[in-house]
C-alpha cells in the first residue's frame, strides 16, 4: 500500500483484521531462503469460533498459476512438450480456433504462460459448494454453465501482455492430454509430494482431510456463503487450497531451481526462463518477475469471490512473504502485511517513499471523471471514474475491488492507498485527462485506458 507522509502507525495483526472485517489470515516469513515462520490469525468464518492455524488451508485462487507453469516446465525438461510448438499440437479433446490471428502467430505455451497469447477471459468465478461446477470443455466453450465466453484469440500471439486464465486452462487440458493423469494427480506427483506440502491441493471435491480445517470465502459484504469455502472449475488457473507455510516452501524451490541448487525440482535454465520477463511486459512463465539485479522478484496474487492473495520472493537475498486471506477485503490487508515485512527485512526498491499527497480536490474531479476504455492489461473493457459524495474515485467493472478513493501528489501523480499502482495522465487541449496509464511505481505499465 501507499503511505503518506506524517504516517507512522503500529497496529497488530488482529486490530487490522477488525479493521477490514476480514475474518483470518495465514502468513509465512521467509528469511535468506528458508521460512522463518509461519501462523494463522483470526477466525475461519465470521461469526465462529473457528480459530485460524498455521495449518488451515484457504484457496489461492491465480496462485495456482505458478505451479502449472512448474508442471509444464517439468514435461519440457522430460521432452515431452515444447514451449515453442503450436498448442494444438498436443492438444486431444478440443482445439484453439484458427482465425486471421493464429494463422500467422500460432499460440504456444510460451505464450499462453507469460499471458501474451492474445486469448480471451480473465478468469471465472468461483462456485458455492453443492452448485454445478463446469468442466473444461465448458470454460472453453464458453457455455451457460462456465458463466463465460469462449476462450478466443482475438489479437496477435505473441504480442502485448493481457492477462488471461484462458491459458492456464488450455495448459491444464493440454497436461492431461499428453500424460493421460488427472491434473490434481500430475501436481501432487510432481510437486506437492516431493515438497512436502501436504496442507495443499488442487483435488476437486475438497478432500475430507481437509474439510476440518479450511477458511470460508467472504464476499465484499463480509458474509460466507452457505457451505463455508468454494470451489473453482478452472483448477490449473484458480484451483489450489493451500496455507502460507506451502505456498512458501514451492516458492523456496522455484528459486533454489533458478540458483541451480542439488536436487532441484527443475533444471536450472528452464527456472532462470520461468524467472524472467518474456519480451516486453511483467510476466516470465507463470510468475511476475519484478525488478533487475539484486532488486529482482518473483510475485503473484490470486483473486477470488471471497479470497485475496499476495505471494512475493527476492531471488538474491532469498527474503519475502505468502499472505492468504479469506475475503475480498483481504487485498487491503494483505498490502499491509507486505509493507510490514518489506520494511523489517529491508526490502530493497519495493517500498515508495512516503507521500505528501491528498485527496483529489473537487474543483479537480472535472478533470479525470468519465469512461475509459481500457486498451492494455485486463480483458475488463471500461474504467470509470466518478465522484461519490465528495470523493473521486475509480471503479472498472467486472473487478472485485472496485470505488477506491483517489489521491493525488505534488507532482500530478495520482494513485490509490490501495497498492503500489500510480496513474500517469496525458491530457487533452482542454485540460481533461485522455489517457491514463497505470505503473507499478517504476516503469513497468500495468494498464492503459483512453477516454471514450
Amino acid at each position: 500500500m501507499m503511505r503518506l507522509q506524517g504516517e507512522d502507525e503500529r497496529w497488530t495483526i488482529e486490530q487490522r483484521l477488525a479493521h477490514y472485517g476480514v475474518p483470518g489470515v495465514s502468513v509465512a516469513v521467509i528469511e535468506g531462503g528458508e521460512i522463518a515462520w509461519s501462523d494463522g490469525f483470526g477466525a475461519r468464518q465470521h461469526g465462529l469460533d473457528t480459530p485460524v492455524d498455521a495449518d488451515t488451508v484457504f484457496m489461492g485462487a491465480s496462485n495456482s498459476k505458478p505451479i502449472t507453469a512448474l508442471l509444464i516446465l517439468q514435461h519440457v525438461e522430460r521432452g515431452i512438450l515444447d514451449l515453442d510448438v503450436n498448442v494444438n499440437h498436443y492438444l486431444k479433446r478440443w482445439q484453439v480456433p484458427e482465425n486471421e490471428f493464429t494463422r500467422r502467430f500460432p499460440v504456444t505455451l510460451r505464450a499462453c504462460l507469460s499471458h501474451k497469447a492474445g486469448l480471451t477471459v480473465n478468469g471465472w468465478g468461483a462456485a458455492r459448494r453443492g452448485q454445478p461446477v463446469a468442466n473444461l470443455l465448458d470454460l472453453l466453450e464458453g457455455t451457460a454453465l462456465s458463466g463465460q465466453r469462449a476462450v478466443r484469440v482475438d489479437k496477435t500471439p505473441g504480442g502485448g501482455e493481457r492477462y488471461s486464465g484462458g491459458g492456464f486452462v488450455i495448459a491444464e487440458m493440454l497436461l492431461e492430454d499428453v500424460t493421460g493423469q488427472a491434473f490434481d494427480e500430475l501436481a501432487d506427483e510432481w510437486v506437492l509430494g516431493p515438497l512436502g506440502m501436504r496442507h495443499t491441493t488442487f483435488v476437486n471435491p475438497l478432500p475430507e482431510q481437509f474439510q476440518q480445517n479450511v477458511a470460508s470465502g467472504h464476499d465484499e459484504m463480509g458474509n460466507a456463503p452457505p457451505g463455508g469455502w468454494l470451489v473453482s472449475p478452472d483448477m490449473g488457473a484458480g484451483g489450489i487450497f493451500t496455507t502460507a507455510a506451502d505456498y512458501a516452501r514451492f516458492m523456496i524451490a522455484t528459486r533454489n531451481a533458478f540458483l541451480g541448487s542439488k536436487d532441484a525440482l527443475l533444471r536450472q535454465d528452464l527456472a532462470q526462463q520461468m524467472l524472467t520477463r518474456q519480451g516486453s511486459g511483467q510476466f516470465g512463465l507463470g510468475w511476475r518477475s519484478v525488478g533487475d539485479g539484486d532488486t529482482r522478484r518473483m510475485n503473484h496474487g490470486g483473486s477470488n469471490d471471497g479470497y485475496q492473495s499476495e505471494t512475493t520472493l527476492y531471488l538474491d537475498s532469498g527474503d519475502g512473504v505468502a499472505v492468504f486471506t479469506n475475503a475480498v477485503a483481504g487485498v487491503l490487508l494483505h498490502g499491509e502485511i507486505h509493507n510490514a515485512v518489506a520494511d523489517l527485512q529491508a526490502w530493497k526498491d519495493f517500498l515508495p517513499a512516503p507521500r505528501r499527497a491528498q485527496l483529489v480536490p473537487a474543483s479537480e474531479h472535472w478533470r479525470y471523471s468519465g469512461q475509459y476504455r481500457i486498451v492494455r492489461g485486463v480483458e475488463m473493457p471500461t474504467l470509470r471514474v466518478y465522484a461519490e459524495d465528495g470523493v473521486l474515485k475509480s471503479a472498472i467493472d467486472g473487478m472485485r475491488v472496485t470505488g477506491t478513493p483517489i489521491y493525488i501528489d505534488e507532482q500530478g501523480v495520482l494513485f490509490s492507498r490501495m497498492n503500489r499502482l500510480e496513474t500517469r495522465v496525458c491530457y487533452g487541449l482542454d485540460g481533461r485527462a485522455r489517457q491514463l496509464g497505470v505503473f507499478e511505481a517504476t516503469d513497468s505499465e500495468m494498464l492503459r485506458a483512453v477516454r471514450d
